[in-house]
This record gives structure tokens, C-alpha cells and sequence, in this order.
């Protein structure tokens, strides 16, 4: 789950955690929507029992991963995601209010930022 030498311990991960556990069940969906374009996670990956031409769904189970680049900081950026990847791309937010607003802030607009 955690990509490039990030662990469950780091501050930044502890927050993302406690702001998925605050998050009401609609934004909770939000969030589905936005890290991997579903609506919902299927219980099971059709991908797994079928060949070739299975409908594709992103693999499981979502990973976490640091930022692209290290410019500015981390306050600053924008969380971004692969959602083709299942994966969140989280900066090192310093504070768990800074997690929350800047994951309301991609649930509700769901738009990349850097993308114009």
C-alpha cells in the first residue's frame, strides 16, 4: 500500500487516516470517485477471474505514494492521484486541518489543478 519508503507511522499518513475517519459517507464516496473514478470499490477485481478481455478496473488495494518533484511546500500543493493506479499521490501536509481542507478541496472539484 505505501509506495517509496513511506509508512503507516509518518505524520502526513496518520492525518490522511484521521480525515478519511471524520469524512461524512457522502464525502466518503467523493473520495472513491476521485482516487480511482468508480463509484463505488467492487467487493471483488473482476480482472482476476476472467482472461484478457475482462473489464478493467483499477488494482487493489489503493496505494499512497509521495508527491511528483519536491518543489514549494508541501502545505502548498495539491493532492494528486492516478486513478487508473488506485493511487494517491499525498504531499506532507503539516497539520491534520490542512489534510482535510485539502482533501475536501479535491473530493468537491475533483479536477487536477495542474492540468488547466
Amino acid at each position: 500500500m505505501y509506495q517509496v519508503g513511506l509508512m503507516e507511522t509518518d505524520q502526513h499518513i496518520e492525518f490522511f487516516w484521521s480525515a478519511l475517519e471524520v469524512f461524512t459517507q457522502e464525502e466518503l464516496c467523493k473520495f472513491i470517485k476521485f482516487a480511482c473514478n468508480q463509484e463505488r470499490i467492487p467487493f471483488t477485481c473482476p480482472c482476476k477471474d476472467g482472461g484478457p478481455d475482462t473489464a478493467h478496473v483499477p488494482p487493489y488495494p489503493m496505494k499512497i505514494a509521495p508527491p511528483d518533484g519536491a518543489a514549494g511546500s508541501p502545505d502548498s500543493r495539491y493532492i494528486r492521484v492516478e486513478t487508473c493506479m488506485f493511487m494517491i499521490k499525498l504531499p506532507q501536509y503539516s497539520s491534520l486541518d490542512i489534510m482535510l481542507e485539502k482533501l475536501r478541496y479535491a473530493i468537491h472539484y475533483r479536477e487536477d489543478p495542474l492540468s488547466g
